[in-house]
């Protein structure tokens, strides 16, 4: 009922400014927050059918920053006094919430004379990051990781986004001396490190859900292209070598969604073992989302290049997700350096 309700909604949306709010009237956000603060408390199945279908809808929107990463981590949080009165406006849209993995400069917090926490460097890849208003800051404290909540209209927090600027952009977030109450504290230690561990997976699973998503469009696409494009007085499917690319493209994906469905199952396995078998699921994806896309690409001719064709938009993203939590080279490395027969077996 989800996917349906997701397929049809964001099947009539076309207005990136305005899709977040659309969710939200719709009670599409907060899909993992309490009841009490408007949420649904669901779980990462429900968090994978909403990227699938971002997916299939060629849509970019603040949800993998939000609900995938930051709003099931603040769900933990949600009697803390900071965190609490912030749910209600995240489940309304009034407020989007990110969360960052990546430093370029490692977040250092100091505890200082006044109760509270000096902060100094800079967070990039920061999904979501231009439209962000707050976000869950991955630092080090006392040589520890730590999590704090930051609103980043505070002081001292430069912002710089990503070009073309739209609502699920990415920047990087950069801290000079920015100052929070001990509040802002939300995990620290191995807690810490834990929902960190965990926020990646989420990551990671949810953009291999939108990658299939995006590469069931694509085959959709180029298929009805071939069917209705004629050359030589006959439609183009009617060329066997061409027949052949598209079956490839149709392997490749469904070899992809069974690999989706093995990190689907494998999600609440102990970290070790997820963390291996969500590498090895991505890298199919990597390598299916290569294969789909410049398929697409080649078949549909130059309008598959363009930014006004979805093909041309699909493929795009799709590029940009091969690169997402994991590159192929990257999900090999910790691959080989692990028991791979655990992950693919």
């Amino acid at each position: 009922m989800l996917q349906d309700s997701l397929d049809s909604i964001l099947s009539e949306m076309t207005d990136p400014a305005e899709i977040w709010q659309q969710l939200a009237g719709l009670g599409m956000l907060g899909l993992t927050l309490p009841e009490h603060a408007g949420g649904a408390e669901l779980g990462m199945p429900e968090l994978l059918l909403l990227s699938y279908a971002m997916g299939r809808a060629g849509l970019t929107t603040p949800h993998v920053g939000a609900e995938i990463l930051a709003m099931p981590l603040l769900a933990r949080f949600s009697d803390l006094p900071s965190v609490a009165p912030l749910l209600g406006r995240l489940v309304d849209g009034s407020r989007i919430v990110t969360l960052s993995l990546e430093a370029r400069a490692p977040v250092m917090a100091d505890r200082n004379s006044e109760s509270g926490f000096r902060m100094n460097g800079e967070v990039t890849l920061v999904p979501a990051g231009a439209s962000a208003d707050l976000i869950v800051l991955m630092a080090t404290l006392d040589c520890a990781p730590a999590l704090f909540l930051l609103d980043l209209g505070t002081p001292g927090v430069l912002r710089i986004p990503y070009l073309p600027v739209t609502p699920g952009g990415g920047a990087d977030i950069r801290l000079t001396d920015v100052t929070l109450p001990e509040g802002a504290l939300l995990a620290h230690g191995d807690e810490a490190a834990a929902l960190i561990a965990e926020a990646q997976a989420r990551g990671q699973l949810a953009t291999c859900g939108e990658m299939l998503g995006g590469m069931e469009v694509l085959l959709e696409l180029t298929v009805d292209y071939l069917r209705t494009r004629h050359q030589f007085g006959q439609p183009l499917a009617a060329f066997q070598v061409l027949q052949h690319a598209a079956v490839d493209m149709y392997v490749e994906l469904e070899t992809a969604r069974a690999m989706l469905d093995y990190g689907r199952r494998m999600f609440g396995a102990d970290p070790m073992r997820r963390s291996l078998a969500l590498d090895a699921v991505k890298l199919k994806m990597n390598e299916a989302a290569k294969v789909i896309g410049e398929s697409a690409v080649q078949l549909h001719g130059g309008i598959g290049m363009t930014e006004e064709s979805l093909t041309g938009r699909q493929f795009a993203r799709l590029t940009a997700g091969r690169l997402a939590f994991g590159d192929s080279r990257s999900c090999m490395n910790r691959l080989l350096t692990g028991d791979e027969s655990i992950a693919l077996s």
